[in-house]
């Protein structure tokens, strides 16, 4: 796999989905991955699973969809019921692994929703507007003689990457809200390409970024280094 298509937590958006997936479809992907939380959102949640498993798309479970087997924490906003859901939908969801690990001709990818095996985690260097969120699970992984050449992962809704030395952590984001998008990974060429939906639902193009030329970004020696002084590396916009 060397061009990936990569689609965030997808909360029932079953209209940007297909949007997605068409468009993904003609830019030639070797391969499309998403990172998990399909229920919980305003629309058709049968519909949203029947997408992904027709194109393919090599998919995590999150947080919400544990959530939803388990008919736990339902009183989130536009909360999928698992007695409305229809039997394929209940069958896909369960089948989804917590992380998978894909082959690419840069090295290994681990596709993941939170941090690794914890759904509700997050990695966060910290900014002037938010605090550091760290992971000893993420750090020992780092330390390993061959860490993975990506990490993929979603739950927070916002699309960046964390540049570590031999390991870049790129977000999804999420197909719900105000971020809304989804992103290319071209690994012969190095860099990933980033997309909006507008407020009809239309793509547009927001970032394209070069993931060698590290120039102007912090590379973290792992996430216990993380000090709250870091600049967003955006890619929802340029």
């Amino acid at each position: 796999m060397n061009r990936i298509g990569i689609i965030g937590d997808v909360h029932a958006e079953h209209d940007r989905l297909a949007v997605a997936l068409e468009f993904l479809a003609s830019q030639r992907v070797d391969g499309l991955i998403c990172t998990g939380d399909l229920p919980d959102g305003v629309g058709d949640l049968d519909v949203c699973c029947d997408l992904l498993k027709a194109a393919n798309v090599l998919t995590v479970a999150g947080n919400h969809d544990r959530w939803f087997l388990q008919d736990r924490v339902r009183h989130v906003q536009d909360a999928h019921l698992r007695d409305k859901a229809s039997a394929d939908t209940i069958r896909f969801i369960e089948s989804l692994p917590q992380m998978r690990t894909l082959e690419t001709s840069a090295g290994p990818l681990v596709l993941c929703h939170g941090v690794l095996e914890d759904d509700l985690a997050k990695i966060w260097p910290g900014s002037e507007r938010s605090s550091s969120r760290c992971s000893a699970s993420l750090d020992a992984l780092l330390q390993e003689a061959n860490p993975p050449r990506f990490v993929i992962n979603g739950h927070m809704h916002f699309r960046t990457v964390i540049d570590f030395p031999s390991t870049q952590v790129i977000n999804g984001g999420t197909l719900k809200g105000q971020f809304a998008g989804f992103s290319i990974l071209d690994i012969c060429r190095g860099q990933i390409d980033s997309f909006n939906f507008s407020e009809e639902n239309d793509i547009e193009p927001a970032r394209q970024l070069d993931l060698d030329a590290q120039l102007g970004r912090r590379v973290w020696r792992n996430t216990g280094d993380f000090d709250g002084e870091w600049q967003p590396v955006v890619l929802h916009s340029a």
